[in-house]
């Protein structure tokens, strides 16, 4: 899994998140974004918990940036987000009014992923956001405990974004930690395109984070349609998993315990505390290489600002919860 290399690159990212909690704007002439527009460019497409993450941001941002731009958000999914990331790194002019909001960008650099064409390592990182998943199942499997995956009779289908994304590698790695066989479906777009494909019983496995299990999981909940399982849970400071407190459902770690009586070990658990990991920054917004030091200064103090604002804060917290 390119440990040694993931802990680097995580590392370069934390000291981005460090700069974003340093700086803030402090500039005597006329606002930088005065009189601009800010374009937010989610590397998924619309409706999936990376786009509404952005959206929620969109309408707080604006007010913290000194000059007040406009601030709209653009998809652009596809390759598990790879395409997004690759037009931001590549294409996207470095002037300072266009950044990419992402959700795991970093994972499919470190496995040098088919496509990747990015290097966040080039890429100032202006602020970021942890977050875990909540593992779900369609309710027809008779599924209503995990425990019941080891006695279930019908096919497990995994629906998933491609054969690198850290989404899909933590769903398969859960599932081969219980022993659990399944048939893997992937290629969609989005986590949107997940959803639908899931009540149309397409697939009828899958994991949301907490921002789209909470907004549009579930109601289906409620109606019956899928079952909640199990939160993937993050990292704490001494490397273990456990849950993120914002969902009382147990981390995979409970879970094993209960239904196979030992700690998790070896190899495939090294490989998901690595993808747990990765929800400790599952989501960040980056710049294009060479964006000028005034607008991510600028920038990042604003974002830090934005997550600090009262309003902000309820909003997330009512979708969260």
């Amino acid at each position: 899994m390119g440990f040694k290399k993931l802990h680097k690159l995580f590392g370069l990212i934390a000291i981005g998140f460090a700069f974003a909690a340093g700086f803030g704007p402090a500039f005597a002439q006329e606002p930088f974004y005065k009189g601009k527009t800010l374009r937010l460019l989610v590397n998924f497409t619309a409706g999936g918990p990376t786009d509404i993450f952005a959206r929620l941001m969109a309408r707080y941002l604006s007010k913290h940036i000194p000059g007040t731009p406009g601030v709209i958000v653009e998809n652009m999914g596809g390759a598990g987000g790879i395409i997004g990331a690759n037009h931001v790194y590549g294409a996207a002019k470095p002037d300072g009014l266009t950044v990419g909001v992402f959700s795991g960008s970093h994972v499919a650099q470190i496995l040098a992923s088919s496509g990747v064409r990015y290097d966040l390592r080039n890429m100032p990182i202006i602020a970021g956001a942890a977050e875990t998943s909540v593992v779900v199942i369609r309710a027809d499997t008779g599924v209503k405990a995990p425990s019941d995956l080891l006695t279930l009779q019908k096919p497990i289908v995994v629906g998933g974004l491609g054969r690198e994304s850290p989404k899909d590698l933590a769903l398969r790695l859960a599932l081969d930690l219980l022993g659990v066989g399944h048939r893997y479906v992937t290629g969609y777009k989005g986590v949107a395109e997940i959803r639908l494909a899931i009540k149309q019983g397409e697939v009828n496995y899958s994991s949301e984070s907490l921002t789209g299990y909470n907004s549009a999981v579930v109601p289906m909940v409620r109606e019956g349609v899928v079952v909640p399982l199990f939160q993937e849970g993050v990292l704490s400071p001494d490397s273990e998993i456990v849950r993120d407190t914002r969902s009382a459902l147990p981390s995979l770690k409970e879970v094993f315990v209960k239904v196979r009586g030992k700690e998790p070990s070896g190899s495939l658990w090294e490989a998901y505390k690595v993808l747990a990991g990765a929800n400790s920054m599952l989501r960040f917004i980056a710049a294009p290489p060479k964006t000028p030091s005034e607008p991510v200064q600028i920038l990042r103090g604003s974002f830090r600002e934005t997550f600090e604002d009262p309003e902000f804060k309820a909003e997330s917290d009512r979708i969260l919860r």
